[in-house]
Parts: C-alpha cells; sequence; structure tokens
C-alpha cells in the first residue's frame, strides 16, 4: 500500500471537510479530492502521485455498478463531462473520492471504503466487471489536461490545497477536530472534520 488505512481515512476526511465548507458535493468532486490528495502525499509522506482523469468504473455488491463515463461513437469515454480523477504511484492507485459513493444513490446501501488498489488487480475490461471490488480504470493525457486544469483557475484553490495539507497530520499524531477558515468578507468559520466511517476496503 501507499499508507494505511488509517492515513487513508484521513485524507478523505479533510478534503470532505473542507469541500463541504465550500458547498461542494463530495460524491462528484473527483477533481479535488485527486488535486489535494496529490499534494497531501507530497508534502507529507514524500509520495509524487499523478493526478490522472478518463473513464472509471466500479463493481459493488450485487448487480451495482458506479462508472464515470459516456456512451460516444466507438465506445465509452472519459474525456467528456462524464468523467472521473484519481491519484497513480509507484503501480498503485488510490482513490480519496470513494468514501463518498456511498451518497451517490441514496436508495443504494453503497457501502464507504477505502480504494487502494494496485494497477496489476485492475479488470481488463469494463466486460469483466464481474465480483465485488472489480475496478475499470481508463486515463488520458486530454481528460487529465482538461478536467484536472480546474485547480489553476482560482486562488482559492490553491488556498484550498493548502489549508488541506495544514489540517492533516499523519497517524497515530493527534489531528484537530476542527479548523479556522475564513471567507472573502474575512469572515472566520470553525470547520469540523467530517466524512462516512469507513467500512472495509476494497
Amino acid at each position: 500500500m501507499l499508507i494505511t488505512r488509517s492515513n487513508y481515512e484521513r485524507v478523505y476526511r479533510v478534503i470532505n471537510s473542507i469541500l463541504l465548507n465550500e458547498g461542494a458535493n463530495p460524491a462528484v468532486a473527483c477533481v479535488f479530492f485527486a488535486g489535494f490528495g496529490s499534494y497531501i502525499l507530497q508534502r507529507h509522506f514524500g509520495i509524487h502521485a499523478t493526478p490522472r482523469g478518463g473513464l472509471a468504473a466500479y463493481r459493488f455488491e450485487g448487480d451495482d455498478l458506479v462508472m464515470f463515463g459516456e456512451m460516444v461513437d466507438g465506445g465509452f469515454t472519459g474525456d467528456e463531462d462524464s468523467f472521473h480523477c484519481w491519484l497513480e504511484a509507484d503501480g498503485w492507485a488510490i482513490d480519496f473520492m470513494a468514501p463518498a459513493f456511498a451518497t451517490l444513490n441514496p436508495s443504494k446501501a453503497i457501502p464507504a471504503k477505502m480504494f487502494q488498489r494496485p494497477l496489476s488487480a485492475m479488470a481488463r475490461t469494463l466486460d469483466d466487471l464481474k465480483r465485488p471490488g472489480d475496478f475499470f480504470l481508463r486515463s488520458s493525457d486530454f481528460s487529465t489536461a482538461k478536467h484536472m486544469s480546474v485547480l489553476t483557475t482560482r486562488q482559492a484553490y490553491e488556498d484550498m490545497a493548502e489549508i488541506a495539507v495544514q489540517w492533516f497530520r499523519k497517524d497515530p499524531k493527534k489531528m484537530s477536530a476542527t479548523i479556522a477558515i475564513g471567507d472573502q468578507s474575512r469572515r472566520v468559520k470553525l470547520v469540523p472534520l467530517v466524512g462516512e466511517p469507513l467500512r472495509g476496503t476494497w
């Protein structure tokens, strides 16, 4: 593994909490989980994790399948409006947004789990997603550049990334239950550390 489950959960909760404070829906904020997560891994662990964007699919229990992508002539793609972003490093894929899948569809009991898997364990094709825990990722340089470039459009995103790095502490160090974040009107708010409790790993 790149990092322990405890540290994974801490990264997820830090980013999740910051996004909720900004009024964002964590279940559709993969760009920020990938971008901020990469920054935390670099600063706290010395791991150079590369954000990747494209087509992604995850098999849950039963017939539940979550896919980020869309059908075009010739097959599925993650280059357009429907896409996903994750991180890759040293032969591993890590998706800090995975615990937020639990909120994608309230009618489905999707458990919040850590996603940190060797790329060698990935299904060969979308048709091979047959068992719970199977996954398929297909990135492209076009999708990565197009979608991750969002992080360069506002100074606020750089500020949020820095807040994430400052808030995070590696286990077993104690993490603060809140952090003070100011808005554009210079009002300061105490933001609580929150997130879906992890129910296991992929």
